[in-house]
C-alpha cells in the first residue's frame, strides 16, 4: 500500500490503530493484525477510519515459519478462528474491504482495482503487479517479513509441506473443515483424506490460549485504549 499509493505518513514497523496519529498527518497508514479483535467500537464511531482486511487460508497461516525460528510455527488455528468471527459483522460495511491473500497473489492488479473502487480518496502511484519495484522497506519490517518479495503463487499451497502441523491443529480444532467451507476455501471435507496416516505435530508456542490474568490485563488495556480513542474523536 505504501509504495502504490500516496500517504502522508506511516510507522517504521507495525503500529496499532489505537495509537494517536502524529500531528500534521492527513492520510496515515497503519497495520497491526491483533487490532482485528478489538477494533469494532472505534471503527463504527470514526468515519475517517477505513480498513482493509487480509484473509488467508488458515492451513497456510498455521504453517507459517520464519527464518529466525524455522523450527516453530508462528500462529495457531485458534487465533485465525477468532479473527474470522471478528470480521464477519464488518464484511458489508462501506469502509471495510476484505481481500483474500490467494487472490492478491493470483491477480494483484484486480485486487488493486477493488481497493480503488472502494476507497476513491486514494491516489495510486504504482500497480501492485510491479511489486517489489520501488519498495522502501524499513529494517525492522524487512527482518520480520523476510524481505520484500515478488508475488509467488506457490505459497498458496505451501501448507501441504506441513501436513503434521495441519493434522495436529485439526485434531485440536475440529471446526476447521466447516470453517474452511464457510470461508470459501473448500467445498467439502475431502481434503482431509490427505491427512490419513499423517503424524500429529503439537507445540505450546503461540498455540495455547493466554491464561486468565493475561486475558484480563489485555481486556483492561484495550478498554482504556478504546476510551482514549473515542474521547479524542469527540474532542
Amino acid at each position: 500500500m505504501w509504495r502504490s499509493y500516496t500517504f502522508s505518513g506511516r510507522d517504521e514497523h507495525e503500529i496499532s490503530v489505537f495509537e494517536p496519529v502524529p500531528s500534521g498527518q492527513t492520510l496515515y497508514l497503519t497495520k497491526k493484525p491483533p487490532d482485528t479483535l478489538r477494533i469494532h467500537k472505534i471503527f463504527q464511531a470514526d468515519e475517517q477510519l477505513n480498513v482493509i482486511c487480509m484473509l488467508r487460508d488458515p492451513r497456510a497461516v498455521i504453517s507459517s515459519t520464519h527464518k529466525l525460528k524455522p523450527d516453530v510455527y508462528f500462529a495457531g488455528y485458534q487465533r485465525w478462528e477468532e479473527y474470522l468471527r471478528a470480521i464477519e459483522p464488518l464484511l458489508e460495511h462501506p469502509r471495510f474491504l476484505m481481500i483474500r491473500y490467494e487472490d492478491l497473489l493470483t491477480d494483484p492488479d484486480a485486487q488493486q482495482r477493488r481497493i480503488n473502487a472502494k476507497f476513491q480518496f486514494l491516489s495510486q502511484t504504482r500497480v501492485f503487479s510491479s511489486y517489489p519495484e520501488g519498495a522502501e522497506v524499513p529494517a525492522l519490517a524487512n527482518t520480520s517479513l523476510n524481505g520484500a518479495r515478488p508475488f509467488d503463487t506457490t505459497r498458496i499451497d505451501g501448507w501441504k509441506d506441513h501436513l503434521p502441523r495441519v493434522n495436529g491443529q485439526l485434531r485440536d480444532h475440529p471446526s476447521m473443515p466447516s470453517d474452511l467451507i464457510k470461508a470459501g476455501y473448500e467445498q467439502d471435507t475431502d481434503w482431509t483424506q490427505m491427512l490419513d496416516g499423517v503424524d500429529f505435530y503439537a507445540q505450546d508456542y503461540k498455540d495455547k490460549r493466554p491464561n486468565l490474568p493475561r486475558r484480563l490485563e489485555a481486556n483492561l488495556r484495550f478498554w482504556w485504549k478504546t476510551h482514549r480513542y473515542l474521547k479524542a474523536l469527540k474532542g
